[in-house]
């Protein structure tokens, strides 16, 4: 009996040690994610301290680099905007059909119905886009020196078009069109467009096609104003 019992000390013995190991190893998968957290840090600290006995001054001198290189892109994306509003001057200028003072004004918020523009415009100023095309209207001027000009199509009343001794409304919910025209207009495509004060709408795509009731007419609408534009011009 004595040595039956001698014979069960060694199974315990090797289940307390495997006890002590399925514990060691549950510790350590505990300890694994903020050892994964600490590790990169003491990493980068182990690095700035070796860099910092080898070049002295290293942080302080990567903290200035960094600094310039932030200043660097400020100003490359201040030059990128001059170039874009100078782009814009240039092909406004260029495209013979506005006459007046206009400003540039860079898109700093697109909208659906609109966009706001860094100038500070007139109520009810004309927009133009860079080709001179009529684009919408400033419906709006803030404190801040921007205003918000609504687009063509955007707003509660059509804008009138004028196209020889014609006149109609603008639609562009279907891309640019011009409606409410008479249905004997007898106009041709290429008839230029424009708006009441004389500003550049397009030309026509093709000779009116009466509607079904037979009294007015409609016909889409080329060169029109890319409401994409990242510059417009406001009527000064």
């Amino acid at each position: 009996m004595h040595g039956g019992l001698e014979l069960a000390r060694p199974k315990r013995r090797k289940l307390r040690w495997w006890w002590l190991v399925l514990l060691g190893m549950a510790v350590f998968l505990g300890a694994l994610p903020r050892l994964a957290a600490a590790l990169p840090a003491g990493i980068s600290r182990a690095d700035e301290a070796l860099a910092g006995f080898f070049v002295p001054q290293y942080t302080r001198r990567l903290t200035a680099l960094q600094q310039q290189n932030a200043e660097l892109h400020s100003r490359l994306a201040q030059a990128e905007t001059a170039l874009a509003e100078n782009e814009a001057l240039r092909s406004l200028l260029g495209c013979e059909r506005v006459q007046g003072s206009w400003q540039p004004a860079r898109v700093v918020r697109c909208l659906p119905q609109g966009v706001t523009l860094a100038c500070r415009g007139a109520m009810g100023a004309a927009v133009l886009d860079p080709q001179g095309r009529w684009a919408g209207r400033v419906t709006a001027v803030y404190e801040d020196g921007t205003c918000f000009a609504t687009l063509a199509g955007q707003a509660e009343d059509a804008e009138a078009g004028l196209a020889g001794n014609c006149a109609g409304l603008l639609d562009i919910r279907d891309g640019w069109v011009l409606t409410s025209l008479p249905a004997d207009s007898g106009l041709a495509a290429g008839t230029v467009v424009t708006t009441p004060e004389g500003l550049w709408l397009g030309t026509l795509a093709e000779a009116p096609t009466p509607a079904a009731d037979g009294l007015t007419a409609a016909t889409p609408l080329t060169d029109t104003a890319d409401l994409g534009s990242t510059v417009f011009f406001v009527e000064n």
